[in-house]
């Protein structure tokens, strides 16, 4: 029989006490695991914070917003009105979701600024109510609705009541006169101004009724109540001016009329005097009153509109559905959430950059004779400006655009409100069209006065990007001269070589070439340094069309700082074309293509910001990269969700618009947006979104729960 000493009863209690404590500890350990990952989840939820892991950058702001976002001094309303609703098709919820994922980035951005909601206008009234009452408060809007509602209150407190007494009056008397003329009253001259008056009276009720509907409800219709003013203001005084005239021709035309029906008759146009004289004033501050701006949120703010209205104090605007869902083939037509382009962030942030910094800088194209820039096509067949989709691009950065033709007039443009600062984007000169037969075009060719006035124009302190490069002359594939050039040499330590064509060939055998590709003079493998200008994701995403090699200086002019932005390193196949026709012709006939000796091989410069006290200027040596057959020209790719259109040259525009921002000295505006043609990963439905939830939320943390237990159960053991 074994008994039990007390030093085995020690070692027993001291072992179970070791137990208990280890598994506390581990039961401990694991509750507060588990607390720390459901607050962490729960906060994450909340505050919206998340990590962007897509290639694209889809889940993320790029930076240039991100800048824009952290550097307001004013706070911002970024509200969604796309709306939801039981008859809904399939993909709303696909739209809604997209807008409002966009919003709580904004928000998590700088939340201390930015501020995101959601209204549903066709469920919460009361807040869509309160939408249409902060724009109607808003100093951007109250001084014209204030000059709108006027005209109404003086119709509804004065001139209505002085209205409505004359007609009373006057009713009163063609009443009296009218009931001594017996059965032949309803022929007699006063019984038909009593018609006319009581016809007027009529009229002046349902004006009333009108008026005030329309100038009631949550968002009063001011320009159709307006409307309704004019139209009525027209129709009673011309009323008025008809019976004072009838009567007195009346009077005149039956002088047996009692005395009292003659003077009722002869009096009525002086009694009308001084209220017709009144409705004409009053008509006439109707008709100088200017469109009012504030009816475009009628209908961009409609409730099925899906739109996005970004606020400040004093200021809104909005972003419509077209705009941010534009079809993802250009000139077509999207039928669904598949076929549509997202460009949320890009617009989005457009309207916050307007509604937050109201100086604007004016962009000048300075041409010499050819097509306008942003004329489209008026008719069937006729070719639109180059410029047309980049004017709008420019626009939505807070730009305002023009033209200056030098062939028209040595004189910039005036523009109004005068812009705080003007850049010029500075075009090569375009040659006088030859004959049908050779013959020289006789209107005056580009000159030195031309070249003076733009010079004139940039001063010691102008801004400027020169859009250089590679250009035919007037017979035909021989280059022509850049008419800037030397302007750009001698002041800037930049010149132009356009005697060579950059082109790319395939290498076939030693020392051989062939052309690869019909657009052998498109450059795409370029090579960008760390300007701001180029320092964007989307740098080196640019196709670089006509371009000529670039000769910087060095060192530079005195003063002039210069620096490159792009380049084309050394490699096989790649070299300045100085005999372009000859190429043609070997290519043509399908001999190989050898390199001349005077043709220059690389490293080549094509892209380069020089800066001279306050003067600024950027020369970009590829003569068409910004027109918008380039710029915005896409194609078919394929996609983690299939085939899909895909711009080609996304860099361009933002090499054109953050030269622009540079040069306006707004280097933390650059690199806005992002050229994704779908900015949401699908999930594919609402209960799939709430079934990650619960795992993250909940089923993670009872794993860990479990695992906790069973570490607590082996080490009890």
């Amino acid at each position: 029989m074994a008994v039990e000493t007390n030093d085995n009863r020690s070692v027993s209690k001291a072992s179970a006490g070791r137990r208990f404590l280890v598994g506390t500890n581990v039961l401990v350990a694991t509750a507060l695991v588990v607390a720390i990952v459901v607050v962490a989840q729960l906060i994450a939820y909340r505050s919206h914070l998340r990590f962007d892991m897509t290639a694209s950058g889809v889940n993320s702001l790029s930076e240039g917003t991100e800048n824009l976002l952290r550097g307001l001094d004013r706070n911002v309303r970024v509200t969604s009105l796309y709306f939801e609703t039981d008859r809904e098709d399939k993909d709303q919820p696909r739209y809604r979701r997209a807008a409002q994922d966009l919003l709580n980035l904004y928000e998590s951005t700088n939340r201390g600024k930015v501020r995101a909601e959601w209204v549903n206008p066709l469920k919460d009234h009361e807040g869509y109510a309160a939408v249409w009452s902060r724009l109607r408060k808003k100093t951007a809007f109250k001084d014209e609705l204030d000059e709108y509602s006027r005209p109404i209150d003086r119709f509804t407190t004065k001139l209505q009541p002085q209205i409505s007494g004359l007609l009373q009056s006057e009713l009163a008397k063609t009443a009296g006169s009218g009931a001594s003329l017996g059965a032949s009253a309803g022929s007699a001259p006063v019984a038909q101004i009593d018609g006319a008056l009581n016809e007027l009276s009529g009229i002046l009720e349902r004006a009333s009724a009108q008026v005030d509907a329309l100038g009631m409800g949550d968002n009063p219709q001011y320009s159709r109540a307006v409307g309704a003013l004019r139209t009525f203001y027209s129709q009673f005084t011309q009323t008025l001016k008809n019976i004072g005239q009838f009567g007195t021709e009346q009077a005149q035309r039956n002088p047996g009329l009692p005395p009292e029906q003659i003077q009722l008759l002869q009096g009525a146009a002086s009694r009308y005097a001084e209220l017709t004289t009144a409705l004409e004033a009053e008509s006439k501050a109707l008709q100088d009153l200017q469109p009012l701006k504030f009816d475009e949120f009628n209908t961009q703010l409609a409730k099925t509109a899906n739109a996005i209205l970004v606020e400040t104090d004093d200021d809104a605007r909005v972003v419509d559905f077209p705009t941010v869902w534009p079809p993802v083939q250009q000139g077509g037509q999207a039928a669904g959430f598949d076929s549509r382009a997202f460009k949320g962030e890009e617009k989005l942030t457009s309207a916050i950059l307007r509604a937050t910094h109201k100086e604007q800088t004016a962009v000048v194209f300075v041409r010499y004779g050819g097509q306008p820039p942003f004329m489209g096509a008026m008719m069937m067949g006729q070719r639109p400006g180059e410029y047309v989709s980049m004017k709008l691009q420019l626009e939505d950065a807070n730009f305002v655009v023009e033209d200056w033709d030098l062939k028209t007039t040595t004189t910039p443009p005036t523009i109004e409100p005068t812009p705080t600062r003007t850049i010029y984007v500075v075009l090569k000169p375009t040659a006088p069209q030859r004959g049908p037969m050779g013959q020289p075009n006789q209107e005056p060719p580009f000159a030195e006065n031309h070249r003076q006035a733009l010079l004139g124009a940039l001063g010691d302190s102008g801004r400027a990007l020169f859009i250089a490069g590679w250009s035919p002359g007037p017979f035909g594939p021989f280059p022509g001269p850049f008419e800037y050039g030397d302007y750009l040499r001698d002041t800037w330590g930049v010149e132009v070589d356009t005697s060579a064509l950059l082109i790319e060939t395939m290498n076939t055998a030693p020392g051989e070439y062939r052309v690869a590709r019909q657009d052998f003079f498109h450059m795409r493998e370029v090579s960008v340094t760390s300007h701001d200008i180029v320092s964007g994701a989307l740098a080196r995403q640019v196709g670089l069309p006509m371009c000529a090699p670039l000769k910087l200086a060095d060192p530079p002019p005195t003063g002039v700082e210069l620096e490159r932005l792009l380049y084309l390193s050394s490699r096989d196949g790649v070299w300045g074309e100085t005999n372009l026709q000859g190429f043609l012709e070997q290519a043509r006939q399908g001999d190989p293509i050898k390199l001349d000796d005077a043709d220059p091989r690389g490293p080549f410069d094509l892209a380069a910001a020089a800066k001279k006290g306050d003067a600024k200027i950027v020369v970009v040596s590829s003569a068409q990269f910004a027109v918008d057959q380039v710029a915005f020209a896409r194609t078919l790719a394929m996609t983690s969700q299939g085939f899909g259109i895909r711009s080609i040259n996304p860099g361009n525009v933002s090499l054109l618009v953050n030269s622009l921002h540079w040069l306006n000295d707004n280097a933390e505006f650059m690199n806005i947006g992002k050229p994704i043609e779908a900015a949401v990963l699908e999930i594919g439905s609402e209960s799939k979104v709430k079934m990650v939830q619960a795992l993250t939320i909940f089923a993670w943390p009872m794993l860990a729960l479990i695992g906790g237990g069973m570490v607590w159960w082996v080490r009890r053991r």
